[in-house]
């Protein structure tokens, strides 16, 4: 009987990775993940034998339909089957949903393998009031829809957490000056457990001014 496996992995630190994440990714047979280049590389991080006949892209580009079928076709025999993101756990913000979607609609097992996310990583070492937050996760890409979004968190009276990709740090950091007071307390966690770890909490005044200029880097941010 197939069971899926929903598996964290680590989020700059390879050292985070768990013993059952490299078990489970020897025994399955096949592994989709998000893209084949951070696959590869985890897989030389914990010395896993890298097979490319097992690996299958599942990526924000897998449509629904013509691709999520044929990605069943190959899965639907088998024993185990993982799913990996680039970074961090999987679902929140990469096309897992669909997949699990299938899974519960045909009766098929799925199991967590649990490990590091970047918001309970953030979470973990701010000084903030978690006992309530809202997860806002990826903002809209078009900017006056991002800036409509951020009015209405703007209304919201609990911590806001905003993760977005890379690239887009700088568009992030001016919404958000843009919509908010000055003055509002926010925090910005950069490359999280990596060597370049930062975590600043200051006025959004004066942590978009300080990073606003950072063309690429990993980043949670929490507005107060």
């Amino acid at each position: 009987m197939l069971t899926v496996y929903i598996a964290a992995r680590d989020i700059g630190n390879y050292k985070d990775n768990t013993e059952r994440l490299k078990e489970v990714l020897i025994e399955s047979d096949i592994i989709l993940a998000e893209s084949f280049r951070e696959a590869t590389t985890l897989f030389k991080a914990l010395n896993i034998k890298k097979e490319k006949d097992r690996l299958i892209e599942f990526s924000e580009h897998t449509k629904k339909s013509k691709d999520i079928d044929d990605i069943i076709t190959k899965i639907i025999n088998c024993k185990t089957v993982t799913l990996i993101s680039d970074c961090g756990t999987p679902v929140l913000e990469d096309p897992g949903r669909l997949l699990l979607e299938y899974c519960y609609s045909h009766n098929i097992k799925v199991r967590p393998i649990a490990g590091v996310s970047s918001v309970t990583a953030a979470i973990m070492c701010l000084p903030f009031n978690f006992k309530e937050f809202y997860y806002a996760g990826l903002l809209p890409r078009d900017e006056r829809e991002r800036e409509k979004k951020l009015m209405y968190l703007k209304k919201l009276n609990v911590p806001i957490i905003i993760l977005d990709t890379p690239y887009r740090l700088n568009k992030v950091l001016n919404a958000v000056k843009k919509v908010y007071s000055k003055e509002k307390e926010a925090a910005l966690c950069l490359d999280i457990t990596t060597d370049n770890e930062e975590i600043v909490i200051d006025s959004i005044n004066n942590i978009c001014t300080k990073y606003q200029d950072n063309k690429k880097r990993e980043f949670v941010l929490v507005i107060s």
